[in-house]
């Protein structure tokens, strides 16, 4: 979107998340194909629901901002600390109590990742505000789509369906204040006219982005999925020196080195944990 001039961060992610609004609507009530959601009512929506669609929306908002004043391959950097934060936070909120082993591997990750934002050279104030907002608010999400999803009897794409409106509007009304009349001035609409597939394609691909990530943090957890999103980090910080020809320093490489590390470490302390916790839940066989 940088490179078509359509510098509208919300728009662009309203546009996302209002198609997989369409998507999951005419998925889960028009065909049916996924059980309903028998337990929402107004009150569980606008109490549980609604805040989590929020901060998603702020959570693309800044995300999608830090493409105008960082690198790709910084970012994705970045977001290798996110298992650090959304630990800190689930821990906060009494949803997971993390084992010493895991605490070291994800603060592993965390030490990588900042040797590598002291290597970045094109790092400047407000890509460092962004970044650290984008963490803070991607963490918070998390938690509190854990908070929805654990124990809730409802389908992952249920818990789409009703999350993307509500990050929609959030989302649409900050553009409209913050956006629009720009978008007017430039004739964005020209724009998405002029190049309707390469948004199309950006909307189906956020759409299969949420509905994996609403899957795995229903399955496992919000931290899990974090990480797995830090090993995609070398496909893109790659692709971003290949493709887009972008300055990658041997600090940033060595830092993000670090970080990968960290994230083995991590799977294998959440292995452990895995397996301790199931041999603290077997029943005791009383010997003869």
């Amino acid at each position: 979107m940088v490179d078509l001039k359509f510098k509208y961060p919300m728009a662009v992610a309203a546009m996302g998340m209002g198609f997989a609004s369409i998507a999951c609507y005419i998925y889960c009530d028009l065909l049916k194909a996924v059980p309903p959601a028998s337990s929402v009512d107004a009150r569980f929506y606008w109490t549980r629901i609604f805040p989590v669609g929020a901060c998603q929306g702020l959570t693309l908002f800044l995300g999608n901002q830090m493409y105008f004043y960082l690198t790709v391959a910084f970012i994705e950097m970045s977001r290798a600390s996110l298992p650090v934060t959304t630990m800190l936070a689930l821990w906060a909120a009494r949803l997971e109590t993390p084992t010493a082993a895991v605490i070291r591997a994800v603060c592993l990750t965390a030490v990588g990742c900042a040797i590598a934002a002291y290597g970045e050279v094109h790092l400047s104030l407000i890509g460092g505000l962004l970044v650290i907002s984008n963490l803070s608010m991607e963490s918070l999400r998390l938690v509190m789509t854990q908070y929805l999803l654990v124990g809730c009897d409802m389908h992952p794409l249920q818990s789409l369906k009703f999350i993307a409106p509500a990050a929609t509007l959030t989302l649409l009304a900050g553009s409209a204040v913050r956006e629009y009349p720009g978008m007017v001035a430039n004739k964005a609409g020209a724009i998405v006219a002029r190049y309707p597939f390469h948004f199309l394609l950006a909307a189906c691909l956020g759409l299969v982005v949420n509905v994996l990530g609403v899957v795995i943090i229903k399955l496992s957890s919000a931290t899990t999925l974090k990480v797995l999103a830090a090993v995609r980090g070398p496909i893109v910080v790659m692709c971003g020196v290949l493709l887009f020809a972008e300055a990658v320093t041997m600090i940033e490489f060595f830092g993000y080195s670090i970080a990968l590390g960290g994230f083995i470490w991590y799977q294998y302390a959440l292995t452990q944990k895995a397996a301790a916790e199931a041999a603290a839940k077997a029943p005791v066989v009383a010997k003869h």
